[in-house]
């Protein structure tokens, strides 16, 4: 019996459970398991688990697995050491760029424009590719996007000189708040923006688009993408392509939460539908929000020539995605449609449809007050969450959701020289909105905070001017060449620095000029070609969790489709309209 005992332990700390079942089974004899089972232990640590199993299961003998597992185990360890190895280098470049800046030493260094230059873009292209190789050095795309913006923005410190010159002071302080009004403008309109969806979503407000979705495609997955992806085109285009895309994501991962390849997939789409949505209104994206407030493009205009190569844009991605989805996942036809509806159509409430009428009007609200007061887009975002936060701690909600509300003070229960309670303990309620804020993932706007500093760093040390320079001299005065290059560009560095470039190179161009438009569409739609080239991307890998790589290899092809028939069908506009 101890025999048996000792047995069962070893063999199911080799095997995880499922080989120690059939090593230590009644059958067996209590001596004749302990050898094979330290051969298990010594197979499972050489073999990483796979081959433990083909060496324990009885039949075969443990010692002819060990050669060509020792050879996998020199790939694994190749591999291991080259992450390690590549990860390494990136954060000595982080740190020797930060300790030169910290230092101020050499000074040839710092004053060097070209050496700044070369420095600052090679250390932007080393923090790129640890974010996408995030999966396979580990290291969180937002701790590598802050390390290295810090660096560069510590390096770009030195060459001002602010303890040596009270100009030099002032010019880093002008181009660091340059940088921060752009960062937190964004950042104050992301974080109210998710909370107001997160809200909207922890009060059951999304099951009735949810209800409502899963009653029309009646539980066929491949309906789902093309009414999410037009859902989310008007959608962008009415709000922004950011919030947009939070509150289609969260209807997709109630609508397929159980298909991870169908959830990243669709995803995928929806980025690209958002940013071809927001291409064609002056409210959707946010350089075509610079270019209407600089009296580049109006919006009659823009509405009239950018919606069918938006839409293009749009269409030509979803068909190529629509049918590798089809073609790649399971049949839904193996269970009748009615019971994978019934099994998931989520039951609606009055609270419910209380909670997304309020949520979704306030979202609305939030382009009607930048129209016609000219407030910026986050204090329309930070009143739409202070409404929603307010009509949800009311009691009558509460009522109405059958929620315990327990703001009430009650005098009684209060007996002087007794130890106080924290305001937490009356202030929060079960059903408050601190509960949905609990549940934000905030990497995602660390790592875009981080991504925007960088940029910044590049603007301020005149890369980006020097690349659209670049970028004329190549193209000539082709506006289709300019703005096609400027769009794949968009797709690595955000697009708000080269669309304000493009306004400081062109501004000779009068209103509503193709060059105009065809940086509207150009910048917002090349950014889906990669993950990090827009917010809406960014957003998706914080929400969804999808890695680099896997966009590029399943989604970046058909956006860049979908970018060359946007750009095709506005050509095809200009031939045969104007």
């Amino acid at each position: 019996g101890q025999g048996a005992l000792e047995g069962e332990v070893v063999a199911s700390s080799s095997d995880s459970g499922d080989d120690s079942a059939n090593s230590s089974d009644g059958s067996a004899e209590p001596g004749k398991d302990r050898e094979p089972s330290m051969t298990e232990v010594v197979a499972s640590s050489s073999d990483s688990g796979d081959d433990s199993a083909n060496s324990s299961d009885g039949s075969a003998e443990p010692g002819k697995d060990r050669e060509p597992s020792r050879g996998r185990c020199c790939g694994v360890g190749v591999g291991f050491a080259a992450r390690r190895a590549f990860k390494v280098v990136g954060i000595i470049v982080v740190a020797i760029t930060f300790a030169v800046g910290l230092i101020g030493w050499p000074l040839v260094a710092i004053d060097s424009q070209i050496f700044k230059e070369n420095l600052l873009s090679v250390l932007f292209v080393i923090a790129l590719l640890l974010v996408i190789l995030e999966d396979h050095v580990g290291v969180n795309k937002a701790a590598v996007m802050l390390m290295a913006s810090a660096a560069m923005w510590t390096f770009l410190a030195a060459g001002f000189h602010p303890h040596d010159s009270e100009q030099g002071n002032e010019e880093m302080q002008a181009e660091m708040d340059k940088s921060l009004e752009e960062v937190g403008r964004l950042i104050l309109f992301l974080l109210p923006a998710m909370a107001v969806v997160e809200s909207i979503d922890h009060f059951g407000g999304f099951s009735v688009v949810t209800r409502f979705i899963m009653t029309s495609t009646g539980g066929r997955q491949e309906l789902l993408m093309p009414m999410l992806s037009l859902f989310c085109f008007f959608l962008s285009a009415v709000i922004d392509n950011l919030t947009a895309t939070i509150v289609v994501l969260k209807l997709l991962r109630h609508t397929a939460a159980n298909d991870r390849h169908v959830r990243h997939t669709i995803g995928g789409m929806v980025v690209i539908a958002a940013n071809a949505g927001g291409a064609w209104s002056p409210v959707g994206d946010v350089t075509t929000t610079m270019l209407w407030l600089a009296g580049n493009i109006s919006v009659g205009a823009t509405i009239k020539w950018l919606f069918f190569p938006s839409f293009a844009a749009c269409v030509v991605p979803l068909f190529g995605l629509w049918l590798q989805l089809r073609t790649c996942s399971i049949p839904s036809t193996e269970r009748p449609s009615e019971e994978v509806a019934e099994q998931h159509i989520p039951e609606v409430r009055k609270a419910n449809v209380l909670v997304l009428v309020v949520g979704i009007s306030c979202i609305l609200m939030v382009p009607v007050l930048k129209m016609i007061t000219g407030l910026p887009p986050y204090m329309g975002m930070l009143l739409a969450l202070g409404v929603l936060w307010f009509v949800t701690d009311t009691s009558s909600f509460h009522k109405l959701a059958q929620m315990p509300y327990e703001h009430q003070y009650h005098d009684e229960e209060i007996h002087i020289g007794t130890r106080p309670r924290t305001p937490a303990a009356f202030t929060q309620a079960p059903g408050s909105v601190v509960e949905a804020l609990h549940s934000m993932d905030l990497t995602g706007l660390l790592f875009f905070a981080g991504v925007l500093l960088a940029v910044g760093a590049l603007d301020t040390s005149g890369i980006l001017d020097d690349y659209a320079e670049l970028l004329r001299r190549l193209c000539g005065n082709s506006p289709v060449a300019i703005c096609s290059l400027l769009g794949i560009s968009s797709a690595v560095v955000d697009n708000v620095p080269l669309v304000q470039a493009a306004i400081d190179m062109f501004e000779e161009k009068p209103t509503d000029d193709p060059i105009w438009q065809l940086t509207a569409l150009a910048a917002g739609t090349g950014g889906s070609i990669l993950s990090v080239g827009s917010i809406a991307g960014v957003t998706l890998m914080s929400m969804e969790g999808v890695g680099y790589i896997w966009y590029v290899k399943n989604i970046s092809i058909w956006a860049f489709l979908g970018f060359a028939a946007g750009i095709g069908t506005y050509q095809l506009e200009l031939v045969t309209f104007a």
